[in-house]
This record gives structure tokens, sequence and C-alpha cells, in this order.
């Protein structure tokens, strides 16, 4: 038997053997096209023609043979097919003569998979279908699939959902059994052993709606200034046994979704909407984070416990802003309360402004379906004082809960966010220089630098759109075990404990929280549960956004060849994106098709023509002419003429269209 140290060595000797006859391992890279890319594991991206991409799946790992072509280019030939991730795709089933495919939906997969006539689940033409590969294409580049299941046929009611149920791999069930008199003897249990605040009139503020109730508030003013703000959220992590199998189910979803015409819950209905759900006049466990405010909204000191309560009301969104927008809100049977917890927003708000980030509520839509799960029209969410109320006071217990980890552990769940990505940082330093030319713009990549930017921009908006283009130059956020700086907020450090029920980092911060005060080794996630988790919810947000786009296309066709007024959402080098201010429709106005001709700048994102000039956040009046239903795009064309440009730089735009 070979020792560890032959081992390493006899993989040294393939390795080097692999590069001396220019072979390498790599992952595929697909296209729109019909050709491809190795990637290799040195960085290097290697052209794949189309007969080679014929052999293999994008997300393949492969080995290749390097050489190069008449033009110095890196080209690969696949020499071995290693692994592939792919096992189940969706698409739409046809026929070509005798032989039946399905068209994949997945991103750089340009190809028909054939199905055999066995597997074929009296699939029809235009169906939409679930399949598992049965044959992979290497090395004769003749791929076969079965059906799984037929999602739906085109037009039927819930398909654009189900659809992407099935694409995303969110379709399956939480079956895990819940034992209800169990579950009431261990509330029962547990809730003499809390601190008691069921005396505590806290109440729930939330869509009417809304049956999983996961946080509640009570304010009151101290006789010496300033505010006892409580932040009650429930604690279904003492019901649920970690590992177990409502727990595995929660973890591999990541979050509650929630999607035009059904709400895909990470917890059992039981759970969420009733033992856990904090529901007024019922005995809840909790966790609770009290909060002494200062009267300049700075939070003095706080602590987190575990407590026992019984909310004393459950408050809708519209209630609560009824009876502050009064004056008089102790006309409301909770009316000193809603006034504390109002006067409390106020000076939070107040403090977050100045210390640290407090963005802009971006334009959020409401789709209302039909009985036939169409949409009937789309309406503009408008947030109310109410949702701050919720929101200063749920960022305020964040911080808290951020902090309390700090200090008692050594490795935690934090969302952090790095500000600009790394490359796209000498643009925005010339677009500084260029419209802010005093301006030192050394720190932007400090998360104290970028704060003091973003203040900069709100109290002196340069007449460019700097701080749009700003936007779309930053990284994603991203889920981290260290305490790392949020720029997006403006904060050194932050978490997230105040929705259990609906996020499952909330659930895990909950165990680690625990874990300290009852002095356990505190839960972890391991760095791959971490990737697994964030992998799951850019899944379920896409399953959600693709549907909804779906749905909006859909109804844009009966919009066609009306106008709206809409705002310029995002620039590409063939046009730009407008938003509809009316229902948030966004569809592409392809400048390239006018007689005028425009020149795009990719630094300012804007194009300029010889009469007008398009920029990020612009207003414009659109009108709908067309939808692409396969693509899911939606046509726009200018209703009338914008103003006439004026160069913002010394320079000439970068690329002519």
């Amino acid at each position: 038997m070979l020792n560890s140290d032959a081992l390493s060595q006899l993989k040294q000797f393939k390795q080097d053997l692999r590069i001396a006859n220019n072979r390498f391992e790599g992952t595929v890279k697909g296209s729109p096209g019909r050709f491809g890319f190795a990637v290799l594991d040195d960085g290097r991206e290697c052209f794949l023609n189309p007969d080679e991409m014929q052999k293999v799946f994008p997300g393949d790992r492969i080995l290749v043979e390097v050489s190069q072509d008449d033009k110095g280019r890196d080209v690969a030939k696949v020499v071995q097919h290693m692994r592939s991730e792919l096992k189940y795709f969706v698409g739409r089933y046809f026929t070509r003569g005798q032989g039946h495919f399905v068209e994949p939906d997945l991103m750089g997969m340009n190809r028909w998979i054939f199905i055999p006539p066995k597997k074929r689940q009296q699939a029809h033409v235009n169906d939409l279908v679930l399949c598992r590969v049965l044959q992979h294409p290497f090395p004769e580049g003749k791929p076969q699939a079965e059906v799984v299941k037929i999602i739906g046929k085109p037009g039927a009611s819930g398909l654009e959902v189900n659809y992407m149920l099935a694409k995303y791999n969110l379709q399956a069930h939480n079956r895990a059994s819940i034992n209800e008199a169990e579950l009431q003897k261990q509330v029962a249990a547990e809730l003499e052993k809390r601190k008691d605040l069921r005396e505590t009139p806290f109440v729930t503020i939330d869509a009417a709606s809304t049956q999983d109730m996961d946080d509640a508030l009570f304010a009151t003013a101290k006789p010496e200034g300033g505010w006892e703000l409580l932040a009650a959220i429930a604690d279904p992590s003492t019901l649920i046994p970690e590992g177990g199998d409502i727990d595995k189910y929660a973890q591999r979803l990541g979050s509650s979704f929630y999607f035009a015409d059904r709400t895909l819950p990470m917890l059992p209905a039981k759970l969420a909407n009733h033992f856990c759900s904090l529901k007024s006049g019922e005995d809840r466990l909790a966790l609770v984070c009290t909060m002494q405010v200062d009267a300049d909204g700075a939070i003095s000191s706080y602590s987190i416990e575990e407590a026992a309560i019984r909310c004393a009301a459950n408050l809708a969104y519209e209630e609560v802003a009824t009876a502050l927008a009064s004056g008089d809100a102790s006309a409301h049977a909770h009316g000193a309360t809603l006034q504390a917890l109002n006067d409390v927003r106020t000076a939070l708000a107040s403090h977050r402004r100045e210390h640290a980030l407090v963005n802009e509520d971006r334009p959020d839509y409401q789709l209302e379906l039909d009985e036939n799960g169409k949409v009937k029209n789309i309406h503009r969410k408008i947030n109310s004082v109410a949702h701050s109320i919720v929101e200063e006071a749920m960022v305020a217990a964040n911080r808290c809960a951020a902090d309390f980890l700090k200090q008692n552990t050594e490795h935690s769940l934090y969302t952090s966010h790095s500000g600009f990505r790394p490359e796209r940082l000498d643009q925005i330093k010339q677009i500084v220089s260029e419209q802010i030319s005093d301006y030192d713009c050394s720190d932007l990549h400090t998360w104290e630098g970028f704060k003091k930017f973003m203040d900069f921009l709100d109290a002196n908006p340069p007449e460019v759109p700097v701080k749009a283009i700003a936007n779309r130059l930053l990284a994603r956020g991203a889920l981290s075990d260290q305490p790392c700086p949020h720029f997006g907020m403006g904060l050194p450090h932050y978490t997230t404990f105040t929705s259990p029920i609906r996020k499952y980092v909330d659930l895990s911060i909950h165990r680690q929280i625990k874990g300290v005060l009852k002095n356990q080794k505190p839960h972890t996630l391991n760095d791959k549960a971490i990737q697994q988790l964030q992998e799951s919810l850019r899944a379920g947000r896409s399953a959600v956004n693709e549907s909804e786009t779906w749905l909006k296309c859909e109804y844009a066709q009966t919009l066609i060849g009306k106008t709206f007024d809409g705002v310029v959402q995002h620039t590409t080098g063939s046009g730009f994106q407008a938003r509809l201010d009316e229902n948030g429709i966004e569809g592409m106005v392809n400048l390239g098709a006018l007689q005028e001709k425009f020149r795009f700048d990719g630094t300012y994102f804007q194009h300029t023509g010889e009469h007008r000039q398009f920029r990020l956040e612009q207003p414009v009046k659109v009108t709908i002419s067309a939808v692409d239903m396969e693509k899911k795009l939606i046509q726009m064309e200018l209703a009338e003429p914008a103003p006439v440009a004026q160069p913002v730089t010394a320079e000439e735009p970068q690329a002519e269209q």
C-alpha cells in the first residue's frame, strides 16, 4: 500500500505529465451561440468550437488538450469528461420529423436533447416539462433524457410559478410530521423557564393578511428622556431540532418565498402560522431584545434574553398609519404604545441618517391576479409611517444582535457588503475626478469612506447622476462567518435575527445567541453550508423574479400601443431599459432603430445623440410596442423627444453604436 508521500508524488507526476502534453482540467462555460469555453483552473479561457461543445454540458468538469489556432487563440479539445452537475432540467417539448426533443431552459446551453420513445410520459408539442438526463453527450455528442413530469401547457393557470419551482428545484414539500400534542407540552414547559413578559402589551404591526407574525414591539418614554424599546422575536428554534427533517428542509430552502399566487413557506404551516406566530392573546416563546434609546436615537445599552410573551394586539399597517396620522393616537386602544414607537422611530431614523446610511425606498409593486392566475392589474405599494416603525426597530435589534455575537463568539453569521467591485473602483474615481474635482476619493474602498461619499452626494447632488452610476458598480451582499463591514448600510458589522420563521440565517442566529445565553457551544455553519445557503437564496429569488417577469410580459401584451411615463433604469450598448412609473413594468428601448445616431459612454452609462441624450434616472415617455414571450422581453419605443444632449466630459464618448 502506498503511503501519503507516495500518493502525493504520484499525483504530482500525473499533473506534470498532463502539463507536458498541454492537458489541463477546467469547467465548461456556455454562450448564447453553439460554441463555448473551457475555463481552466489557472484562469485561462480556451475556445470550444461547436463540435466540441456538443460533447459537454455547461458546468461540466473536463480534461482538455490546449493548442492555438492560426489567430493565436487558445482552443481546447475535450479529452475526458470527469463529472457533470446537470441531472435535471426544464424546457419546451417539440418534434422534428419523427424525433422528439426538449429544448433545455439553461443559461449557456443552445442545443436540443433527444427523448427516447418510452421516456416521453405522453408529452405533447409545446408542453413545458421537467426532464432527467439519461445519457451524457460525451464522447459522441448525443445526449438523451426522460420526461419526469409535465409541468403544464401554455396558458395554464399557475404555470409561470410551477415552471420556476421546477426550474430551480423548489418543488419538494416539507413532509415532516407535526405532533401538536407534544408541541403544546414543549411550549408549556418552556414558558415556565423563561422571564415572564406576558403582561407587557406588545403589538405586532404587519399586513392585514399576514399569518406568520415573527416580531412584536413595545416602547415607553423614560422620565429622564429617551425610550425603552422592546423587540420580541418569535423563537421557532426551541421547537425545531437541529438536523431534523424540518431543519434540513428549511436549510435547503433558505427562506420563505413569496410568489404572485402563493407562498412557499420555509417552515410547516402549523409552526409558522400557529405555534410560533405571535398571535394576540396567545402565550408564545420569544427572544426579546430590550434597548435603551437616548433622545438623539443612539442605543446606549441593550440586553437579549429568552422570554414568555403574550401580544396584546395584531395591528395592520393601515390601522397604525391612520391612528398616527390623526395627530391624536390616544384615541386608539394602544395609542400610547404607538405614539412611543413613532417617537423612537423618528429618533432612530435621524441617528441612522447621521451615523450610518439609509437607502431610498425602491418602488415596489403588487401583482393582482384574476381567477385564471393571470395579471389583472399592478398596484404600486406605498410605505407608510407604520412600515418605518417596524423597519427602524428591526434594524436596531439586528445591530444589537451583531454586536452581541461579535462580543461573544469567534464565528457567527453576518450579512456583509463590500462596496464597490474592485474592478470598478477606477471607473468611479474617474467620474468623481471629472464631476467633483475637489473631492478626495482615496478612501472609497473603506466603509467609512463609502458612507462619507454617499452622504456628500445626497447633500451636493451633481447634474450627472453619480449616485445612480455608483449603485450599479457595487458588489452583491454576502454572508460571512466573521464581522465584516456592511457598506450599503454604513455599518461596521450587521446581521439579522428578526425573521426566524421566514429566513434560515435568522433561525441560525437564534441558535447562536441562545448557545451563548446558556453557556453552551454556539451553533455554527461551516463554509460549505454558508455557500449552499447563499446559492439557495439566489435560486429562490431568481424563481420569484422570473415568474413575475413572465406574468408581466403576458400582461404587457394587453398594453401594446399604450404610452406611459417612466424612467431610465439601465443602459446597454444598444439602448436602455425603462421602468414604467405606474406599474413597474420594464422594457427595452432600441436606439439603433432610430435615424438619429447615438454614442454609448460605458463609463457614465449614457447615450448621446445629435439632439438627445439618455442617462440613468432620466424621465422618459415610452410606448409598449411588442412583447417577445419566448425571451420574456418587452419592447418599447420613445413616445416624445428627450431633452437636448448636454456633454458631461471633456472627452468624446467611448464607443459608437
